[in-house]
């Protein structure tokens, strides 16, 4: 019998109401990659103890890490508890992939909001993405979308 790869997603990707705002961010292909991969929805916001509906939050120091929602409120535990649970899941599952919404504190690949809640980018890993990275597991993100619904992981470095 055929096993389909196991991948870490966003659970705002797949459509669960976890974003800051209580909604979600579902993808237009989620079918196709329920069809090809053994999806593992997570939010690390919600896991590390933030609620839904809550205010934005962004990385306002990356060396100490330092986040703030809104309302000026430190939330850094939460972050970094969400993102330690998240390495938990992957290890325990040998999950060796994750798609992460892009531009979130948590789960932004490559860029994520500068801390001064302007809708400004600065290119640097979210918490959880960067913390996947430093163990091995390769981050992906929604904007990466062709790579999974066309070609099989393995193929693409």
């Amino acid at each position: 019998m055929f096993h389909k790869e196991k991948v870490l997603i966003s659970a705002c990707l797949i459509g669960e109401n976890v974003k800051y705002n209580g909604k979600n961010n579902l993808l237009d292909d989620i079918e196709e990659l329920k069809k090809r991969y053994d999806l593992v929805p997570f939010c690390p916001e919600v896991e590390g103890g933030l609620p839904t509906p809550r205010p934005p939050s962004e990385i306002v120091c990356f060396e100490p890490l330092k986040l703030v929602n809104q309302k000026g409120e430190d939330v850094t535990e939460c972050f970094i508890n969400g993102a330690k649970k998240c390495l938990e899941v992957c290890k325990s599952l040998d999950v060796e992939k994750a798609i992460l919404k892009s531009n979130s504190p948590s789960c932004g690949k490559n860029r994520v909001y500068d801390g001064t809640f302007s809708g400004k980018l600065v290119a640097l890993p979210g918490v959880t993405a960067k913390l996947l990275k430093e163990n091995n597991i390769k981050v992906f993100d929604e904007k990466d979308m062709l790579i999974f619904t066309q070609t099989r992981l393995q193929f693409i470095q």
